[in-house]
């Protein structure tokens, strides 16, 4: 099992970089416009859409790492104010909702990539991007983001079982 979550814990943290490095790109490629508009008065016109689909890596990329460090919002005048076995079925029910909804968008977001490509769909754009390679980030997300949800439910059931 601990090799399942050293894999799993590896391949979040190379999504979680390439996120990165989709914003750094997105923040050279902003600058670079910016200061090519200003001096050469020719900015790059396809930045627009690039920015648009890091956006979309960016999101479902960093996601699970981010769930992972627990770094979401929570409500911490709630939580606070609830003794510690509340916060752990809180964290339960939370982490199950979470687990069937990332699973729910894990599976049909599969099929639109699947259709995506095998009826070679294409954005509108001046790239003419395959769309596939847009939303084939939203299942990569949600599937780590459904391992994530079950691995803190699990640490939550632990918690509870601890405070009992």
């Amino acid at each position: 099992m601990r090799t399942i979550n050293r894999i799993i814990d590896t391949c979040m943290a190379v999504l979680s970089g390439i996120a990165a490095l989709a914003l750094g790109f997105l923040l050279i490629g902003i600058c670079y416009s910016t200061f090519s508009r200003f001096l050469f008065n020719k900015p790059i016109t396809s930045l627009v859409e690039y920015s648009t689909y890091s956006l979309i890596y960016i999101t479902f990329l960093s996601a699970p790492q981010i769930l992972k460090a627990r770094g979401h919002i929570y409500i911490d005048m709630i939580t606070n104010m609830m003794p510690k076995k509340g916060n752990s079925i809180m964290g339960i029910g939370v982490n199950l909702v979470g687990a069937m909804i990332s699973g729910i968008i894990f599976y049909y977001g599969s099929l639109v990539v699947k259709d995506n490509y095998l009826f070679k769909v294409k954005v509108m754009d001046s790239m003419g991007t395959p769309q596939f390679i847009l939303t084939m980030v939203i299942p990569i997300g949600m599937f780590f983001l459904t391992i994530q949800f079950v691995r803190n439910l699990l640490e939550d059931y632990k918690q509870l079982k601890e405070v009992r």
